[in-house]
């Protein structure tokens, strides 16, 4: 039950921690369950009443943070929000306040340490938000309470001058001062709730450390695609030391930064604005900070065409989407006139990638995904930019995607083998050329009025 409640995997916590949790429940309640036997009574009640188990999971839980834990985060964190906050002027976005997320919050250290990060940063109040959950009740009282004893302030003296600055001595410990508070919104809640990103909305980075440590395997990959689900485009992760494996295991991509454990994301396809948070038009689609401005010759063709031990190619060209690469919902619609505006979306985003413009390509693409999340040309064409960039673990994610989406994707396929052969994975590259293979001659044995044009027939389109 505490695995599918909230991803608890009870080993990590010792082969007898629930146990002890349990009885620690048993002798808190009513002398009845005392009697034998009290596990079946209280099993029963477990499943009848919501109180007892957040009580459980309140006994099971034990917060252990501080300031600036892992302090070479929070560096990082100033870094890359001034950034983002660069690659905003002039855009649509430039008056919106940066989006940050803590989960979980436990007692309020970490959130109020993003918060102090921010404004050492530079960032003024209405420059960022900073929402922060936990599933513990009883943290997050401690929290909005804002009052610190000295086990929260870890580290040598002069690491300590931030407590100058942003608490007020008391008798009992330190207070969080009132400008500090005022920008940390907290919420009762658990990242396996699907209703989470309807109350939330999507962030710029999260803070998700030390979490995964406890969940296994299955429990890590539902971890991570509800944490997907709550980021922007080129929104930045933060985790713990011991979690990288499993967050590159799942197609996300360090971001290079020193001892900051931090990583990024391709997805989702579009933000989204928490009922009651925003205005109407601040939805604006958000994509990652522009990257450096690539070479004046190199487009996702040639680039694509020139990785090394890529399959033989001598040129890809974006063409624009082929009835093959409708998706379904389009074509069962039959909606002819959707489909031509979706055919020059993406005609465009073909033109711009060409052209080296990278973020219009991308910006595109996102706003053909944000009205069609099935799309597998645009999934594609995204993991095309992405190889061009250089960024080949952002690639493999879009190539997957579009697999997902068309699982006979001919360029998909061929591309993505290429990336696992440079990865060393001879066996999967070769199953993905096996099944490209299959695609093509699939392709070509259609009835004429079937198949597309040739200059954009899958295999001719490659070559």
């Amino acid at each position: 039950m505490l695995r599918d409640t909230m991803g608890l995997d009870a080993e990590t916590l010792g082969a007898h921690a629930i146990e002890r949790a349990v009885r620690a429940r048993l002798v808190a309640l009513s002398p009845e369950l005392q009697d034998p036997p009290p596990y079946t009574r209280y099993w029963q009640r477990l499943q009848q009443s919501p109180q007892e188990l957040q009580a459980l999971i309140e006994t099971v839980v034990v917060p252990e943070t501080w300031f600036y834990r892992h302090r070479e985060a929070f560096t990082a964190l100033a870094q890359m929000a001034q950034e983002a906050r660069a690659s905003r002027r002039d855009t649509p976005r430039e008056g919106q306040p940066l989006r940050l997320l803590s989960l979980p919050c436990s007692t309020g250290e970490e959130p109020y340490s993003i918060a102090m990060t921010m404004f050492d940063a530079g960032f003024g109040a209405n420059d960022f938000t900073v929402d922060a959950v936990d599933i513990s009740e009883r943290a997050l009282a401690v929290a909005r309470q804002g009052l610190y004893g000295r086990n929260s302030f870890r580290g040598p003296p002069d690491t300590m001058l931030f407590r100058d600055r942003y608490f007020t001595p008391e008798e009992d410990g330190f207070r969080v001062i009132g400008a500090l508070r005022a920008r940390v919104r907290w919420h009762a809640g658990n990242l396996f709730d699907p209703s989470l990103i309807d109350r939330l909305g999507t962030f710029d980075f999260v803070f998700f450390r030390n979490v995964l440590i406890y969940f296994d395997r299955d429990g890590q990959r539902r971890a991570i695609a509800a944490l997907e689900r709550l980021m922007r485009m080129g929104a930045t992760l933060f985790a713990g030391p011991a979690e990288g494996g499993a967050l590159t295991n799942n197609g996300l991509a360090p971001t290079g930064h020193v001892q900051a454990f931090s990583f990024r994301v391709a997805g989702p396809v579009s933000d989204v604005v928490a009922a009651g948070m925003a205005s109407a038009g601040a939805s604006v689609r958000s994509f990652g900070p522009p990257p450096p401005s690539p070479p004046a010759s190199p487009s996702p063709s040639s680039t694509a065409a020139s990785t090394s031990r890529r399959p033989p190619a001598s040129r890809v060209s974006l063409a624009p989407l082929s009835t093959r690469s409708m998706t379904p919902a389009a074509s069962k619609r039959g909606d002819t006139a959707a489909k031509a505006d979706v055919d020059a979306q993406l005609a465009q985003a073909r033109v711009a990638a060409d052209a080296g413009d990278f973020v219009r390509a991308v910006a595109v693409c996102r706003t053909v995904l944000a009205a069609d999340r099935a799309n597998a040309q645009a999934e594609y064409l995204l993991g095309l930019v992405e190889d061009a960039r250089g960024d080949s673990q952002a690639a493999l994610v879009h190539y997957r995607r579009a697999l997902y989406l068309d699982p006979a994707h001919y360029e998909a396929l061929v591309h993505c083998a290429a990336l696992l052969d440079a990865r060393g994975d001879a066996p999967g590259a070769r199953r993905l050329l096996e099944r490209a293979g299959r695609a093509e001659r699939t392709d070509a044995a259609k009835p004429s009025s079937e198949t597309h044009d040739p200059v954009q027939r899958h295999g001719t389109r490659h070559r």
